[in-house]
C-alpha cells in the first residue's frame, strides 16, 4: 500500500503533465487563430486592391466606350483638326487602359475574376483600335497598322466579352466578401456603328488638307530645244515620264497621278495611265510612268495632273504641253 507521501507525489505528477497538456494546446490553438487571422488579412487586402482597381478599370473602359460613340456620332460637325485631336485624346485613354488591365492581373483573386477582367479589357481595347483604324484612316489621319480583322469582327468581340463579363460577375456576386462590381457592359454593339463609321468618312470637311505640287517632270529620251511646255522628241516607239513631287503640309496624302497622251489626227494612238502613291507629309517621291507608246511624225498634247491632294498653288499639281514626234529617218 503506497505510502501518503507516495500519493502527494502520483497527484502532483499528474498536475504536471496536465498542466503540459493545457499550454501545449493553448499555444497550437493561438498558432491556428494568428494563421486564420492571418490569411483572412491576406484575403481581405487582395479584394480591397483587386476591387479599388476594378472599378478604376471599368469606369474608365466605361468613358471609352461612351466618348467614342459620341465622336462618330458629332463627326457631321466636327472640324478636321477637332476630329484628329478627339482620336487622339481617345488613344491616349485607350492605352491607359490596356496599362491598367494589366495591372489587374495580380494580385488573384479566387475565381480568377481579376484575368477574365483583365481579358476582356485588353480584347475590347483591341476592338477598339479596329473601330479607330475604319473611321480615321480612309480620312488620312495617322493610325496603327492595319488590323487583321474587319469593322464586324471587332463589334463581335465587344459583344462577346459583354458576355464574358457578366458571367464571371454574377459568379462574384455568389462570393461571400465585399468585392461589388458595376456591370459597365460596353454599348458599342448595341449602335449601328457600320453605318456611322460609312458617315463619317464621307464628310469633306473631314479629309485630309494635304498640299501637293510638281516639282520636275523628266522625259526620257530627252526632248530636243524648244519653246517652253513644247516637247520635240527624236523618232521613237516608246518614252518614259518621271514626274517628281512635293508635300509641303502636315498631313500625309493619298495621291493619283494621271497622265493623258493625246495624238492629233489620227497621227498616234492615244494612252492614259494613273498611278497611285501615299505622298507622306513633308516629303518628295517620285512617279515613273515606263513605256509610253509613240510613233515617228505624231503630235498632239501631253497632260500629266495630281488629284487626291489640293495644289499648293495655282497650276502647281498640273503640267499642259504640246509635243511632236521628229519623223523617221
Amino acid at each position: 500500500m503506497a505510502t501518503r507521501s507516495e500519493l502527494r507525489r502520483r497527484r502532483q505528477f499528474r498536475t504536471l503533465i496536465a498542466l503540459v497538456v493545457v499550454l501545449v494546446v493553448g499555444v497550437f490553438a493561438r498558432d491556428v487563430m494568428r494563421a486564420a487571422h492571418d490569411s483572412e488579412s491576406a484575403r481581405e487586402s487582395r479584394n480591397t486592391t483587386f476591387g479599388t482597381l476594378a472599378r478604376q478599370l471599368l469606369r474608365e473602359g466605361a468613358m471609352l466606350d461612351h466618348d467614342t460613340l459620341a465622336t462618330l456620332q458629332g463627326a457631321t460637325s466636327l472640324s478636321r483638326s477637332d476630329f484628329v485631336d478627339a482620336w487622339a485624346q481617345l488613344e491616349i485613354r485607350a492605352r491607359q487602359v490596356t496599362l491598367d488591365a494589366a495591372r489587374l492581373r495580380v494580385p488573384a483573386v479566387d475565381g480568377r475574376v481579376n484575368s477574365v477582367l483583365a481579358d476582356v479589357m485588353a480584347q475590347r481595347v483591341s476592338s477598339w483600335e479596329v473601330i479607330r483604324n475604319a473611321a480615321t484612316k480612309p480620312l488620312g489621319v495617322a493610325t496603327s497598322a492595319k488590323p487583321s480583322v474587319s469593322l464586324s469582327s471587332a463589334l463581335a468581340t465587344i459583344a462577346r466579352t459583354n458576355d464574358e463579363w457578366r458571367d464571371a460577375h454574377r459568379r462574384l456576386l455568389r462570393k461571400p466578401g465585399h468585392v461589388r462590381l458595376p456591370m459597365n457592359e460596353w454599348t458599342l454593339p448595341a449602335n449601328d456603328v457600320n453605318a456611322l463609321v460609312a458617315t463619317v468618312v464621307q464628310q469633306v470637311r473631314l479629309r485630309t488638307e494635304a498640299t501637293v505640287s510638281m516639282n520636275a517632270v523628266l522625259i526620257d529620251p530627252q526632248p530636243l530645244p524648244s519653246r517652253a511646255a513644247q516637247l520635240v522628241l527624236l523618232a521613237r516607239d516608246q518614252m518614259s515620264v518621271g514626274v517628281s513631287l512635293r508635300n509641303d503640309s502636315s498631313s500625309d496624302a493619298k495621291v493619283t497621278v494621271h497622265l493623258a497622251l493625246a495624238p492629233e489626227q489620227r497621227s498616234g494612238v492615244p494612252v492614259t495611265k494613273s498611278i497611285t502613291v501615299i505622298l507622306a507629309k513633308q516629303s518628295n517621291t517620285a512617279v515613273l510612268f515606263d513605256s509610253v507608246a509613240i510613233r515617228a511624225s505624231e503630235h498632239g498634247v501631253l497632260r500629266i495632273w495630281v488629284t487626291g491632294a489640293q495644289p499648293s498653288s495655282p497650276g502647281s499639281a498640273s503640267r499642259f504641253y504640246t509635243f511632236k514626234v521628229a519623223s523617221a529617218g
